[in-house]
């Protein structure tokens, strides 16, 4: 049943370019710890890479269902990038065939099936943004079809005797499907074998991805052993938040700050999020040096640094990393050019609106402005929101604006008006 990929293999290792190197502690420390969720097994892994005899083989597998990676994503690839100039190789799955499954992870219900076409369109951008940050040498592109296109009933019968309903069932988003008595169509349970089958299929020694996708990776390492393979490391990094608060995801563009933004779009975005979540992005999103983000973050715990200078630095810092440094200047000095158009006040002189939470973690920007009594109904304000006059923290909002409620935000409605909109339990 398994694939053989070692003629693939062996061309690559032919086609090496780095050669391998072996990390010294301080570099190791920070790969490790650095963005990092949870590694299964650490020790095991650190182990490989100080020994460096030999290059790995680390897999991270992406579903193309939208054309764009975010700088969320841009937490492992930073990763991949250090792994493929140590001289490791870097497999990278298109998952061209568990896309059109769409995956479950976190969602209440089934995903809609899109076709390979647009699978196929999505990935070629999603290819050009990955090697803006991970070279190509060391690195190779697979698609899932190497293998699955070739697969009959009963090799889908094979895969689907490893594992039990019991164990699918254990996973929480059907847990949740379950309990709430919504459909759990049967290519939803497939789609963690169809992942885990890909570890398989490369013989994959390590395989990246976020904290959502334990249950997937882990389904590969268990898969590995069952067919004499030996068992994949886990390599878990952090979920970036996005301008809402909550998890970055391309299923909300709006509260994406993606890799291909524009530099004075990116640097408005980055000026949007929640103070609560600087400190993450300053970690996780940057290259920053650490004594450097540490010594900003302390600052700001203790009050001598103001979270709208820190932004200001944080905007400067992605932009230049996404695009340059002179790309940076000028969205920054772009941001300050429009507030002073506009002619907004002093933050002392706007008026404050407090706004029950309600138990939310983010509010539609038409149900904010009715609930601060900013518009007297959910007609006018969104009347208002698509007659492009309304901006939240100086960012143009749509009717899919969503408004955290972990900070407070200024929100102008109008062609004058404005309210610093709280938010109370």
């Amino acid at each position: 049943m398994v694939i053989s990929l070692e003629a693939a293999h062996a061309a690559a290792a032919e086609q090496r370019e780095v050669m391998l190197t072996r990390p010294n502690d301080e570099e190791l420390h920070e790969f490790l710890t650095r963005g990092v969720a949870e590694i299964i097994t650490r020790d095991e892994l650190a182990a490989a890479l100080r020994r460096a005899d030999r290059p790995l083989r680390i897999k991270q597998g992406f579903d193309p269902t939208r054309p764009n990676l975010h700088i969320g994503h841009a937490i492992g690839l930073r990763k991949l990038r250090t792994l493929a100039r140590w001289g490791h190789e870097i497999v990278i799955i298109i998952g061209d065939y568990t896309t059109q499954i769409g995956d479950p992870t976190d969602k209440s219900e089934s995903r809609p099936m899109i076709s390979h076409e647009q699978v196929l369109e999505n990935a070629r951008t999603y290819l050009e943004q990955f090697h803006r940050i991970v070279p190509r040498e060391n690195t190779r592109v697979v698609y899932q079809a190497e293998w699955y296109g070739a697969f009959g009933l009963k090799d889908v019968f094979r895969l689907a005797s490893r594992f039990t309903v019991q164990q699918m069932l254990a996973r929480e988003e059907f847990r949740k499907r379950q309990a709430a008595g919504t459909a759990i169509p049967i290519k939803d349970l497939l789609y963690p074998l169809l992942q885990a089958y890909d570890s398989v299929a490369i013989e994959a020694e390590v395989e990246f991805g976020g904290t959502d996708q334990k249950f997937n990776i882990l389904a590969g390492r268990e898969l590995q052993e069952e067919v004499g393979q030996r068992p994949q490391q886990v390599f878990l990094v952090q979920m970036l938040e996005g301008t809402d608060g909550l998890v970055m995801s391309k299923t909300k563009p709006q509260t994406a700050v993606w890799l291909l933004d524009p530099p004075d779009e990116a640097f408005g975005k980055v000026m949007s999020i929640p103070d609560a979540v600087m400190a993450h992005y300053f970690e996780w999103a940057t290259e920053m040096p650490l004594p450097e983000v540490r010594r900003i973050v302390d600052a700001l715990a203790r009050g001598e640094l103001h979270p709208r200078e820190a932004k200001e630095v944080l905007a400067r810092r992605i932009v230049t990393e996404l695009h340059s440094a002179a790309a940076a200047d000028e969205a920054a000095t772009e941001f300050v050019r429009r507030f002073r158009e506009r002619q907004m006040p002093d933050v002392s002189e706007i008026p404050v609106v407090t706004v029950s939470k309600d138990g939310e973690h983010a509010v539609p920007i038409v149900d904010l402005l009715v609930r601060a009594k900013l518009q007297p109904s959910r007609g006018s304000a969104r009347r208002l929101v698509q007659q492009k006059a309304v901006r939240v923290d100086d960012v143009l909002a749509d009717e899919s604006t969503i408004v955290t409620t972990a900070a407070e935000h200024i929100v102008r409605y109008g062609p004058r008006s404005y309210a610093r909109v709280r938010w109370s339990v």
